[in-house]
């Protein structure tokens, strides 16, 4: 399969180097595919591992994420509101579900900035597969669209693997409920051993006078003899451990505590389990039978650790308030809030909320692209993939230049047993870079080390020492923790753009919480450098096309008209040419119909003008909220968006 074998472990393990092609090491055996999903043994470890990269010394700076799914849209359609495109995709978040979760967290390495303002950056992506255990008997389900299952299979996921070994979890108040009922248990047990501390008196350690139940001859009286037996040797012995005698058939163990309670009124009895065997546990005191309900409750709330599984390391992110970054995000963020901490709510409102409460700061490379004003000259493509080789190749030909991007150099580092390697592009470009800046002090390269503990048994990746052709390369898009570091890559590139061109180092950039900077401190957070992109999220097929997650939406939808029933032959410029000399922005629904955005009111009721000086127009016009009307309307009605 495809997907990385390790879900857990050093979001900064050591090893791997800057070159290489972009392609994965495919080597996966029955072995490592159970690595997967880390021993229940190990949790707590892991865990800590988790909370150690992400909040001590050597903690990512940013995180980026990336989600795989079932299925995306109950219905495809264009979407004309922003709460009308929310609606559409929460109803799709509650409908299917994420089978990988992509991390890939990033950081600067201090000792190897550049004099010139730039540095050298190391990156740790991993993949999770999740699905949906259930936890506490609680059922889960879900739907799945054919064509993303069809997606996921062109794409190398691996089903077997995701099924067998895919990580559970538990929402907070899910988490909140276990543990509530668990802490109550334990209150309780707590209660009765102090009451029969202060109310028994000591056993003498002898049993009175008791009539032997009569039991029918057969496979039970067998059974009951037996631990009778074993019951009179342990009482006889000097030992103070428990008597723990096997028992698998529940009716057989309920008769053992009333043959127990009738024939040994000087003992206590108890059903415990041991991984999956059942034990009838015999006491010399009550005291014992008390302390072990209460082990059994511990194990029980360590259990529930377990059960949070994905969730964890997003709240590992949520504590170290790292800003979070995606490329066209808006349906992973709305999958991870409804998936692993609670439905969505009904208004966008209220998910910018919710959202803000976890994640304050988030990034859209897709939106960042488009929509900066320094950016959005270089016209990228709209690809993750081709926006990566893109930002690589326009940092390679234009560095140096006055105003040109900052020079970064990468490191990938991937857990032990598995690879990632940079693309070809960002490779080549990053190695002539290398070429250019002074050798740092200290080494080139981060020695291989496995890590200690549960992860120590996997085998430590190797860096190739050459790097590859392009056309060896092979594309390993829409594996999660791969186009998470993709993500990475992007954006450290456009902060190079931008920040090059302000003549900033990127050593000024603070990926801290949201703060007031003294004027004296020359650092500037991520909201100072990118004030209009921290939390603007880009909408696909929606008008308007961005989310503010920490504001008011900016967009004025009396500046939308939609425009319908023009020649399918019509381009983009016969649009145009229609509205000059404004200048319009064009937002396409089919191949008859576009919606034109002005950019202020003045140009907005000259469009008006314009439609009304045509004296025979080969289309219709109407205001957005014209078209609101008409959509809202009951009964019969000609349609004037398609899909609406």
């Amino acid at each position: 399969g495809i997907v990385t074998r390790v879900c857990w472990g050093r979001f900064q393990a050591q090893g791997g180097s800057g070159a290489g092609s972009w392609r994965r090491v495919h080597h996966l055996s029955s072995q490592d595919e159970a690595l997967l999903r880390p021993p229940d043994g190990h949790f707590k470890e892991l865990e800590s591992i988790a909370g150690q990269n992400l909040g001590g010394d050597q903690a990512a700076e940013f995180v980026a994420v990336d989600l795989e799914l079932t299925g995306l849209h109950v219905k495809s359609e264009r979407f004309i509101g922003i709460d009308r495109c929310y609606g559409a995709h929460r109803d799709g978040a509650k409908t299917f579900l994420p089978v990988q979760v992509g991390i890939c967290a990033a950081r600067r390495d201090p000792t190897r900035s550049s004099p010139n303002g730039g540095c050298h950056w190391i990156f740790s992506p991993f993949s999770l597969y999740v699905f949906p255990r259930d936890a506490a008997g609680s059922e889960r389900h879900f739907s799945v669209a054919a064509a993303t299952l069809l997606f996921l299979d062109n794409n190398g996921f691996d089903f077997n693997a995701w099924v067998r070994n895919g990580l559970g979890w538990l929402r907070p108040t899910e988490e909140e409920e276990r543990r509530r009922g668990v802490q109550q248990r334990i209150d309780e047990v707590m209660r009765l051993k102090q009451s029969a501390a202060a109310s028994v008196p000591a056993s003498d350690g002898t049993g009175g006078d008791s009539t032997p139940i009569d039991i029918p001859n057969g496979v039970d009286r067998a059974v009951v003899d037996a631990a009778r037996a074993e019951i009179r040797t342990w009482l006889a012995s000097a030992t103070r451990a428990p008597l723990e005698i096997p028992m698998e058939n529940a009716f057989q163990r309920l008769l053992m505590h009333t043959v127990i309670a009738q024939e040994f009124p000087q003992v206590y009895s108890h059903s415990s389990r041991r991984g999956g065997e059942r034990f009838l546990c015999v006491y010399k005191s009550q005291a014992e039978v008390y302390n072990e309900q209460l082990s059994a409750l511990e194990q029980e709330m360590e259990t529930i650790d377990v059960e949070v599984g994905v969730r964890s390391i997003l709240d590992e992110i949520t504590r170290g308030s790292k800003p979070l970054v995606g490329h066209n995000c808006f349906y992973d963020f709305l999958h991870l809030y409804q998936t692993f901490y609670a439905d969505l709510p009904d208004s966008i409102h209220e998910f910018k909320a919710a959202w803000l409460q976890l994640f304050p700061q988030t990034l859209d490379t897709k939106y960042l692209a488009e929509a900066h004003e320094l950016l959005v000259s270089l016209q990228p493509p709209a690809t993750l993939k081709g926006l990566c080789d893109f930002m690589a190749q326009a940092a390679s030909t234009t560095q140096g230049t006055p105003g040109g991007p900052l020079p970064v150099t990468f490191e990938v580092n991937s857990l032990p047993g598995v690879e990632y390697r940079l693309p070809f592009q960002v490779a080549s470009a990053e190695a002539s870079v290398a070429a250019s800046e002074p050798r740092p002090t200290g080494g080139e390269t981060l020695a291989v080390t496995p890590a200690a503990g549960p992860t120590a048994a996997l085998a430590a990746a190797t860096a190739p020492t050459t790097t590859p052709s392009a056309s060896e390369e092979t594309d390993s898009s829409h594996e999660a923790g791969y186009d998470a570091l993709m993500t990475s890559v992007v954006l450290v590139h456009q902060l190079g753009q931008i920040l090059g061109k302000k003549l900033a180092p990127l050593g000024q950039l603070d990926f801290g919480s949201l703060r007031r900077s003294s004027p004296d401190d020359m650092r500037r957070s991520l909201s100072e450098a990118l004030p209009l992109s921290v939390n603007r999220i880009r909408l696909v097929r929606a008008q308007p096309n961005v989310v503010n997650l920490s504001g008011r939406d900016e967009a004025d939808m009396s500046r939308h008209f939609l425009m319908s029933g023009y020649p399918p032959s019509w381009k983009k410029w016969d649009l145009m040419k229609v509205w000059s000399p404004l200048w319009v922005g064009l937002s396409y629904v089919d191949d008859t119909s576009c919606w034109v955005i002005a950019r202020n009111e003045a140009d907005a009721m000259a469009l008006q003008k314009i439609y009304k000086m045509i004296e025979e127009p080969q289309f219709r016009l109407c205001t957005y909220e014209e078209h609101r009307a008409i959509q809202d309307k009951p009964g019969p009605r000609a349609d004037t968006l398609s899909g609406q």
